[in-house]
């Protein structure tokens, strides 16, 4: 049976907001029965700058949660076994490397999400020697 159709509310907007800065994600937070669907969600997040905002301010959010995981991840103590150890180790490699790969495409301006933020990539030094 199809799902009803749920309207997108600035309640439960906010409240889909709020659970993406805690790092879930948007398809799961959308299972909830009382939530609209995720391409509802996201055609919401279309139409409106300031929601538009909102979601890219949440999203920043959830790569900083991204980013306290894979610290975590990589503190973690290995098993003792050294055949289960090299296993768990590439687990967490491909864990990280995926994490760190959606973290630059969900904050690529960094927490504030600002352009200001964002370090230059190309830039100019100079070096002199000696009386100008």
């Amino acid at each position: 049976m199809a799902r009803p159709y749920i309207r997108v509310t600035s309640k439960n907007f906010k409240h889909v907001c709020e659970r993406l800065a805690e790092g879930e994600s948007l398809t799961r937070i959308c299972l909830d029965a009382d939530l609209p669907t995720w391409k509802t969600i996201l055609r919401y997040v279309q139409k409106d700058e300031k929601n538009y905002q909102a979601y890219r301010n949440a999203r920043a959010l959830q790569a900083e949660v991204m980013r306290d995981e894979i610290i975590d991840l990589v503190g973690k103590a290995l098993p003792a076994d050294p055949k289960l150890a090299m296993a768990e180790v590439g687990r967490r490699r491909l864990e990280a490397d995926y994490k760190d790969k959606m973290i630059r495409q969900l904050a690529p301006l960094g927490v504030r999400n600002k352009q200001e933020d964002k370090a230059d990539e190309v830039g100019e030094i100079v070096i002199k020697w000696g009386a100008s």
